[in-house]
């Protein structure tokens, strides 16, 4: 995924969240970045430790679940800090693993 951002003298710095699809509680972001032009950023995507990264679509909203009708519930028993995602296993009932790529 490629953001093309424009910043100026006024406006130098940079905050961005977003939360990462098919996942319940997976996120990037970075809080006020000072970027200079061209420059690229890898981030990686944390966990908020809000959830039980158990990948059953009962607990993920977006598009991989979107056929299964669960009301989304949250699935709880959180870790209680943000830390690094782990990435996919295909443990739960979410999408096989082989159509990510982390």
């Amino acid at each position: 995924l490629t953001i093309t951002i424009e910043v100026s003298r006024r406006f130098p710095l940079v905050t961005i969240a977003t939360m990462a699809i098919n996942t319940n509680d997976c996120f990037v972001a970075i809080n006020g970045a000072r970027l200079r032009r061209g420059m690229v950023l890898d981030l990686p995507g944390l966990d908020a430790g809000s959830e039980e990264n158990n990948e059953n679509c009962d607990s993920i909203p977006g598009p991989g679940c979107a056929a299964v009708d669960t009301n989304n519930v949250r699935s709880g028993n959180g870790e209680g800090f943000v830390h690094v995602h782990r990435g996919f296993f295909g443990i739960g009932t979410l999408l096989p693993t082989d159509r990510y790529d982390w």
